[in-house]
Formats: C-alpha cells, sequence, structure tokens
C-alpha cells in the first residue's frame, strides 16, 4: 500500500507541475540552498553553527507542513476546498482500517519528502560547509519526522476545535459576494490569517538576514525601513497566492458570473487583506528601524497595488500553479521589476531633496497598477 502511495503521489505531482518540470524539483531546492549557503560560508558574517541550526529550524517547518498535506480534514469539512478527496480517506470505501491505512500514510509522506525535500536541500547545507555541520543533518531528519507526526496530530483533532469567527459576512458586506467568500474561505481554512501572516514573517526573516549579514547588500541599510516596504509589496504575492489557493473557475461557472468579475473581485480580496498586512509589516519593521515611516507606508501600499496587476495579468485565477511553469514565472519577475527595481535603486539612495522624484515614481506604479485592472479585465 505505501508503494501505491508513493506512486499516486508522484502522478498528482507531476501532473499538476508538467511531469519532468516537477522531476527537476530536488535538484532546484539543492541548487537554491547550494547557492545560498555557498554565500552564508564566504560572503557573510553568519556563523557555520548557525547554518547548522537554521537546517534544523527549517526541517521543523518542513515537517509541520508536510504532516498537514494529507490532512485537511478541517477545510473538507467546512467545504472551503469543493469537490477535493484524497487518498488518506479511502478508508471509507476500502476494506482497510483507518488506523493502518493513518500509519501508512504517515510513513509515506515521511519518506517520499524526505527525499524529496529535506535529503537535497540538506546536501545544499553539507556541501558548502565541507560537512562539517553533519549532526545537524541527523538532528535537522530527526525534527522533520518530529514535526510530521505534531502537525498530523493537531490536524486530525482540528474538527473538534473551536473556530474564531470574528470575520464573517455582515463585517465584510462592503466587498462582493466573491470577494467576501474568498477572505472568508481564507480565515476559515486551517491556520486562517496567522499561515499568512507566517508567510510574510518567514520571507521577511529572509530578508532581514540577508541585509544585516551580507555586506554586499548592506546598502539597503541606507534607508532601510523605505527599502524593505519596496521588498514588503513584492512579498504581498504569497497573499494573492492563498486566497486562489481555495477555488477555481470552474466553481462559478453556474452563478451570473464571468472571468472579469470574478478576477476584480479576487483583486478586492488581495487588497482588503494585503494592505492592512502591509501596513502591520511595516509599523513593527519601525520599532527596530525608524525612518520615513509615512513614505514607506506609501511606498507599500502602491508597490502592492502594482505587484497586484503584475501578478493576476501574468496567472490570472492560478498562481499557485502557473507560477512554478518558468516561462510564467520570468513574466512575473520581468513585470514587477521593471518598476519594483528602479524604486528599489531609489530606496537606497533617497535623501530629502528626491521626495518629489520618489512620489512620482510611486505614483506611476499605483497608476500602473490601476490601469492594468481596468483595461486587463474591464469588458
Amino acid at each position: 500500500m505505501i508503494l501505491k502511495m508513493i506512486k499516486e503521489e508522484w502522478r498528482k505531482n507531476s501532473t499538476l507541475y508538467r511531469g519532468r518540470s516537477f522531476a527537476a524539483f530536488p535538484f532546484t531546492i539543492f541548487a537554491f540552498a547550494f547557492l545560498w549557503n555557498y554565500m552564508a560560508v564566504n560572503y557573510s558574517t553568519i556563523s557555520i553553527n548557525s547554518i547548522g541550526t537554521s537546517l534544523v529550524v527549517l526541517s521543523g517547518f518542513m515537517g509541520l507542513a508536510v504532516g498537514t498535506v494529507g490532512f485537511s480534514s478541517k477545510d473538507a469539512f467546512k467545504n472551503v476546498l469543493g469537490k477535493t478527496n484524497y487518498l488518506v480517506y479511502s478508508s471509507h470505501t476500502l476494506p482497510v482500517s483507518r488506523s493502518k491505512l493513518f500509519a501508512e500514510f504517515l510513513v509515506k509522506d515521511i519518506f517520499y519528502y524526505l527525499v524529496l525535500v529535506v535529503i537535497p536541500v540538506s546536501l545544499g547545507f553539507l556541501i558548502p560547509t565541507d560537512f562539517v555541520i553533519m549532526s545537524s543533518v541527523y538532528d535537522a531528519m530527526a525534527v522533520f519526522m518530529i514535526g510530521v507526526l505534531l502537525s498530523t496530530a493537531l490536524t486530525l483533532t482540528s474538527l473538534s476545535l473551536p473556530s474564531i469567527g470574528f470575520v464573517n459576512y455582515s463585517r465584510l458586506k462592503f466587498m462582493t459576494p466573491v470577494g467576501n467568500r474568498s477572505v472568508l474561505d481564507l480565515f476559515r481554512s486551517s491556520g486562517g490569517i496567522l499561515k499568512v501572516l507566517f508567510s510574510l514573517g518567514l520571507l521577511t526573516v529572509f530578508y532581514w538576514t540577508l541585509v544585516i549579514h551580507f555586506p554586499m547588500t548592506s546598502i539597503f541599510l541606507n534607508n532601510p525601513l523605505l527599502s524593505y516596504s519596496v521588498i514588503l509589496g513584492l512579498l504581498s504575492l504569497s497573499v494573492y497566492n492563498w486566497l486562489n489557493r481555495f477555488d477555481s473557475m470552474d466553481e462559478y461557472g453556474y452563478l451570473p458570473e464571468d472571468i472579469f468579475s470574478v478576477v476584480r473581485s479576487k483583486e478586492e480580496a488581495y487588497l482588503a487583506t494585503a494592505v492592512p498586512l502591509s501596513v502591520l509589516m511595516v509599523l513593527i519593521s519601525a520599532m527596530v528601524y525608524p525612518g520615513e515611516i509615512l513614505l514607506s507606508l506609501l511606498t507599500a501600499i502602491c508597490v502592492t497595488v502594482y505587484n497586484m496587476a503584475v501578478a493576476v495579468t501574468v496567472t490570472g485565477l492560478k498562481p499557485n500553479e502557473k507560477l512554478f511553469q518558468a516561462d510564467i514565472f520570468l513574466k512575473y519577475l520581468l513585470g514587477a521589476g521593471a518598476l519594483i527595481v528602479p524604486l528599489l535603486y531609489l530606496s537606497v539612495i533617497y535623501i530629502r531633496p528626491m521626495s518629489m522624484l520618489y512620489l512620482g515614481v510611486l505614483f506611476i506604479a499605483l497608476l500602473g497598477g490601476l490601469t492594468v485592472h481596468w483595461v486587463k479585465w474591464d469588458k
């Protein structure tokens, strides 16, 4: 049964992500891990011990994520995922005990993702450090398995846990019904808004690690809050990914909604979620790096709007699938970088006399984002 589960897992993922492209995934993450750690060892102030510790922590997070992959019981129960079924629930129709199926599913997940993710990442940490952190690799694998078991135990009991319903239809009545539903599905799903905060927080930690510990990127500390607000607008793509995680255009086929109105509603949901989160992240960062706080807030908002327009134009309603396709991902990078790279440069050299020039670029970002929205999707 375990081998059949592994085969089915591979078939599902390879079908979703273009077969051979998915087969290259372990090599891709190895390359990223290797390059990052090679630069960390040779061009940063990060110690070898810190690199080993980061591998253990990263493996723990991967274990927590993997443990929820096949056990979306709370989301399925609340009809957040739509018409979705999982191999692990086949105990309802097959002559197999539930406990046996769960145990085999866990073994499958641990083995499958150890080979697919943990081992390639570990090699990417080991080779640049000349295998000095071998003990950390053993710890990382153990922590990964503990994370899988822990998150699985928590997820299997999620149906009996109460939900925090501080977001409901009445509080979002200013939005369109589709936009309203998108935000609600995000809050109703397992983890709620906390998983979005975690995504932004993890990317933020990565950014500050890069800026603080790598001399070649220390230029961003000239105006740290301003530069971070530009990057934050780019990182808000993760919010759009989450909002399109729980449905597809097929679900709206029986409603008097066309793709134009659905996309507009998704954009509305994105702005209602991403803009407050961006403001929150800037305010938190301002406690450590005070600076041009009003200009930084305006920057985060304008770049968030522009990034939305690029993401919608390039990926439509399927960012989670299309961004795994190299050609589409390249188009997104080019579209976003066309304005974000110059703006990031201006944030580094910014001084007060440059206010009008900087505000002019922000206006172009805001106008460009709104124009693409109305021109692209207006009938």
